[in-house]
């Protein structure tokens, strides 16, 4: 039982400790773009699109060419009967061995589909591809917040410990006044009760640093087990912004869902000319090469006799009357192309709606970092003279502790601020595709 026990504390000594993966934005949008199960699948749907182009272009361009190989046995060959006034008697039925190669072609050389069919798939893959854009800048999106939502939630956690720090700080003071009969044992109770009210705070704190972190990984691609370093913090740093007109025309341009939405309406537009072509005859080539024998047995298989057949030809194919078939296909496909032009323009004015509200939201939290930095500062200086007035016997401990909570108030709204902040310009990255759309060039 030693030994056992000696033997697994080896392997604890000399297990090899996980490796810490330091991090800051640019790596870890890096990293989620490597990992994430995602971004992964879109790919693989770009890739199925590629190939459909190709099948595409071969079913409808191409020649189909196939060969075949039979061989039949005769068990028991049939019997033909021939009656005449002079003779009748039955006669056995082909041979007991037949063996036959051939290689048929059928090449289009006019249909619809040799027009319309790879424009089709092209189109397609196109949109498959831009759906992995879109993929990757929403991706890129959500690595950004949930970055920043963990260094708020290191930032929060700083905070309560200061806060629980002065808190401490003040009731060791009154401690001290109560002892020597300077302060009441109201006073006593409430710097107290104020730390108390702090301890959970901290606690959350240190919760939300943990499920924000698990967040990030889970974005990143990361295994729950793996240790994390972030390597920046919640500093406020000035992003510049266009004005409106100029993001406008830049939301029209380049953001991935119009794009989609303009290559379905080009997809539509094409599938309803497609459906209108087969109004149209289709010609096709067609040829054909055979080799056969037939033999009964006593005659050896090399010693076979091989007839070869060769026919070459054209098959036309001209639509009369479908029972109105073709009709309701266009006709359908027609319908879903106005269809997808009025979602392109719903889509359109819902995305401009949503530029001007985040460009609202951005301006409306800059304009809340300034004040609540300004808030900081005079909500520091109250509570300097909250403690300097209740430590020479003005002022009273609630006096102080309201200066406190007003204190870390005015610091919670001011990074709630900047992570506001930062999180609307990824938004707003996400809406123009600026983000992405740099990489995509």
């Amino acid at each position: 039982m030693k030994n056992i026990l000696l033997f697994f504390i080896t392997i604890v000594q000399f297990t090899p400790a996980q490796d810490v993966i330091t991090l800051n934005l640019e790596k870890s949008i890096q990293i989620a773009l490597e990992n994430n199960q995602d971004l992964m699948i879109a790919e693989l749907e770009k890739e199925i699109s590629d190939e459909q182009v190709t099948e595409a272009f071969g079913s409808s361009v191409l020649p189909d060419i196939k060969g075949s190989v039979n061989y039949q046995r005769a068990i028991k060959r049939g019997e033909f009967i021939i009656e005449t006034p002079f003779f009748s008697g039955s006669f056995p039925q082909g041979t007991e061995n037949t063996m036959s190669f051939g290689v048929t072609l059928d090449q289009p050389l006019f249909t619809g589909a040799v027009f319309f069919a790879t424009r089709i798939a092209n189109v397609f893959a196109e949109i498959s591809q831009t759906a992995y854009y879109a993929t990757k800048a929403s991706l890129i999106k959500n690595v950004k917040s949930a970055y920043y939502s963990y260094i708020l939630a290191e930032k929060f956690l700083e905070l309560s410990n200061i806060t629980l720090e002065a808190a401490e700080d003040n009731l060791n003071d009154v401690e001290v006044r109560y002892k020597v009969g300077v302060a009441p044992e109201y006073d006593l109770i409430r710097a107290r009760v104020q730390v108390q009210n702090i301890l959970p705070e901290v606690q959350k704190a240190e919760n939300s640093i943990k499920l924000a972190e698990n967040s990030l990984k889970i974005v990143l691609g990361l295994q729950i087990e793996q240790t994390i370093s972030i390597e920046d913090s919640l500093e406020f740093e000035e992003i510049e912004v266009e004005e409106y007109s100029f993001l406008a025309s830049l939301l029209e341009d380049k953001n991935f869902s119009l794009q989609q939405l303009r290559l379905q309406i080009e997809l539509q537009d094409k599938a309803a000319s497609y459906e209108f072509s087969r109004h149209f005859p289709e010609l096709y080539f067609f040829g054909n090469w055979a080799t056969i024998a037939q033999e009964n047995d006593p005659r050896s298989f090399w010693d076979w006799r091989y007839k070869n057949s060769v026919y070459v030809g054209l098959n036309l194919k001209v639509p009369i009357f479908n029972g109105w078939q073709t009709t309701s296909r266009v006709n359908m496909a027609e319908i879903e192309l106005e269809k997808v032009k009025e979602q392109y323009d719903l889509t359109n004015n819902s995305l401009k709606n949503q530029l001007e509200n985040i460009l609202l939201g951005i301006k409306e939290t800059r304009f809340q970092i300034d004040a609540y930095s300004s808030t900081i500062e005079q909500a520091q200086i109250g509570y300097d003279i909250s403690l300097k007035r209740y430590n020479s016997g003005v002022g009273t401990q609630l006096e102080t502790i309201d200066s406190l909570v007003e204190l870390t108030r005015a610091r919670v709204n001011f990074l709630n601020a900047i992570y506001d902040y930062y999180v609307l310009h990824a938004s707003l990255e996400e809406l123009l595709s600026t983000e992405v759309q740099v990489q995509v060039d």
